[in-house]
């Protein structure tokens, strides 16, 4: 369970509407012709009650 750092309210967990629906945060930048192996997807987490955003991503080992 995530917890708002500004109220304390607990967070729920949302989704990202687009074309793909998610995007992913890397340790490295990426290039065109490379890609970081390095890299987590990021889900948003809102507030219901004061309307906080917070985004976690689902792997944060991989950031050490």
């Amino acid at each position: 369970m995530e917890t708002c750092s500004k109220c304390g309210n607990e967070l729920t967990k949302a989704y990202i509407s687009g074309i793909q629906g998610e995007f992913q945060i890397n340790k490295k930048p990426r290039g065109f012709f490379t890609d970081s192996p390095i890299y987590s997807k990021v889900s948003p987490y809102v507030c219901s009650k004061c309307g906080y955003l917070e985004f976690y991503v689902e792997q944060p080992d991989k950031f050490k």
